[in-house]
């Protein structure tokens, strides 16, 4: 037992404790850390005030989605439009997917649209097309 311990704390001469820190000899070195990033914040809630910068910088990334998503929500409209003239499988099933993606984005009438107009498109034409091959 005694020379374990002797022989534990010894470097060998490919110490990897810089890069991998699995290898350091004294693994309680890395609890502070770990305690540091899960302890609750020493600050207290009500006394916490967003300034302006921080208002304005959300603002800006809540209107950059909303953007987005209204850009998203057009191509899926586009999507859904040429889902009824060519190709209604491939395009319509795009169509409520991009439309989906439009609905999270923030641009709501749009991307239920273009789910609808799409949705609408596969169905009819996974209904009459076998329903017009049946009757010719």
């Amino acid at each position: 037992m005694e020379r374990e311990s002797e022989h534990r704390f010894e470097h060998s001469p490919h110490d990897d404790s810089a890069t991998n820190p699995l290898y350091h000899p004294d693994m309680k070195a890395y609890h502070e850390e770990a305690a540091a990033e899960i302890a609750v914040p020493q600050r207290s809630m009500p006394d916490y005030y967003p300034d302006r910068s921080v208002t304005k910088q959300t603002n800006d990334v809540v209107r950059t989605t909303k953007s987005a998503g209204v850009a998203t929500g057009w191509a899926a409209l586009i999507l859904a439009f040429m889902s009824w003239i060519v190709w209604p499988i491939v395009l319509g099933a795009t169509a409520v997917v991009v439309g989906f993606i439009a609905y999270w984005q923030g641009a709501r009438g749009l991307g239920v649209t273009s789910i609808t107009l799409g949705f609408i498109a596969v169905l009819a034409y996974l209904v009459l097309v076998p329903l017009y091959y049946a009757i010719s």
